[in-house]
């Protein structure tokens, strides 16, 4: 650790006379300012430490710059926090990337009325038909992709008939599906009657949340069908619940042209640069962001671009640096 305590006046006296006088003797130190040797060499040994002064080739001192003497001094202790930045941001990012993981995991723990599972799109339509006719206060959906690119959830007809009766609708969807044009539709039908619609450049899950006391995850297709389970255990819908008003506090309305300017990444930018720092491949963060791999090769290229890097690794710890992945 630095002792910047050692920079007392004497020192500071001292390395003013060095700086003014190049090629003083201690001794001549000494007589300028009036200064026993011994607190000379003690205020030499002092400004050596912190680098303001590097050893001349006739046994004297040479006074360095302070800005030298910062990178000098403080080059590795920089670099190793530049390092250590980066490292946490890709652990955030890759822990975070993990949500849907866990939340597919712990809705398979089954026990009695906690989790069902539910096989076949029939099956599932009859379950999702069954919550949206006895709900009674609210619905919360979580959308990460277009609408009909993964299990029929959730349905027009379902979500008009259940705002008709009162209820308050809210839906997520992810910032790509306002270029899908049956999402984009939907979007605009159920804001039409009533629902509250947003969107948020990533999500993590693909939900249905009834009264906060039950949920349908759909899991994706599966060998027979369109696979879900729904969800009634307290705990784990404490943590849907949680994980939904997150995202629907940062979220923005649906259609809204996002806002950029300034030299800061865009919140679709910073997604991308969080996947990158996690070691996701293009493919990866485009099927999870919901944009093509093409997109997603321009925006990396672009920001590389930006940042000045010759690498994925140096583009995230320069991004860390500027504080992009906070």
């Amino acid at each position: 650790m630095l002792n910047l305590t050692n920079l007392d006046a004497t020192s500071i006296a001292v390395y003013r006379t060095r700086v003014a006088h190049p090629a003083a003797t201690a001794e001549q130190v000494s007589a300028e300012l009036d200064l026993p040797l011994p607190q000379v060499h003690l205020a030499d040994g002092r400004l050596a430490e912190l680098r303001l002064l590097r050893p001349a080739p006739a046994d004297g001192w040479a006074a360095v710059s302070p800005e030298t003497a910062s990178d000098l001094l403080l080059a590795e202790a920089e670099r190793a926090l530049l390092e250590q930045r980066t490292a946490v941001a890709a652990a955030r990012a890759g822990l975070s990337a993990l949500t849907g993981e866990y939340l597919d995991a712990r809705s398979r723990r089954s026990g009695p009325g906690g989790v069902e599972t539910v096989t076949g799109e029939e099956a599932l339509r009859a379950v999702v038909h069954e919550l949206s006719q006895s709900c009674r206060a609210t619905v919360d959906a979580m959308v990460p992709v277009g609408a009909g690119d993964r299990a029929p959830l959730p349905e027009m007809p379902l979500d008009l008939a259940v705002l008709a009766r009162g209820v308050t609708v809210r839906t997520l969807f992810q910032q790509a599906g306002q270029g899908h044009r049956a999402t984009a539709s939907y979007a605009r039908a159920i804001s039409t009657a009533g629902a509250l619609v947003k969107s948020v450049t990533l999500l993590p899950a693909h939900m249905l949340v009834y009264d906060g006391t039950v949920a349908v995850l759909p899991l994706g297709p599966g060998p027979s069908g369109a696979d879900a389970v729904v969800v009634r255990d307290p705990a784990v819908l404490q943590v849907l619940m949680q994980l939904f008003d997150q995202h629907w506090e940062r979220a923005s309305d649906f259609g809204a042209v996002e806002q950029h300017g300034g030299e800061g990444p865009s919140d679709l930018e910073r997604a991308v640069l969080r996947l990158m720092a996690a070691g996701k491949k293009d493919e990866v963060i485009a099927r999870q962001i919901g944009v093509s791999p093409r997109s997603i090769s321009r925006i990396v290229a672009a920001l590389m671009e930006r940042l000045q890097a010759a690498s994925r690794f140096q583009a995230g710890v320069r991004a860390a640096a500027n504080g992009w992945l906070a």
